[in-house]
């Protein structure tokens, strides 16, 4: 019954216990078997875009924190081709729990931008399709 953010600080929390605690097997399983897909998806990503550098962050990627990283990495290395492979680095985002927020914030900065730093020109007002003026009508009655 709880949430995924609160059942995951216990899988982690099972699974790398403090000092004298024993850790959990199930848990270190299903975190190993995480990591492997998400190094496969990591893969995925690499070997379409080629990119220089992915980082991990949101709330799931600061709770496993570089712990889980390597992991990913291992395994995101062997499920891609070897020439982007080499050429990728992945590491954790320092933007913390606000990165969705800090992402959707500069949306609107792209636009602008893509536009030359011009505001949108209005264009011109198409008319209504048929069978929108048809909808309209039926539902006013």
């Amino acid at each position: 019954g709880a949430d995924e953010e609160t059942a995951l600080a216990a899988m982690a929390a099972a699974a790398h216990p403090g000092e004298g605690g024993e850790p959990d097997p199930a848990a270190l399983a299903v975190l190993a078997e995480t990591a492997e897909y998400l190094g496969a998806g990591f893969a995925d990503l690499i070997n379409l875009f080629q990119p220089e550098r992915i980082l991990v962050g949101g709330w799931a990627g600061l709770l496993l924190g570089t712990r889980f990283l390597a992991a990913v990495e291992e395994h995101a290395r062997a499920y891609a081709l070897a020439y982007p492979a080499a050429r990728v680095t992945l590491g954790m985002s320092a933007l913390g729990p606000d990165a969705v927020t800090v992402g959707a914030a500069i949306l609107p900065l792209a636009d602008f931008f893509d536009r030359g730093g011009r505001r949108e020109e209005p264009g011109p007002v198409e008319e209504a399709p048929a069978w929108a003026e048809n909808v309209r009508e039926r539902t006013a009655r």
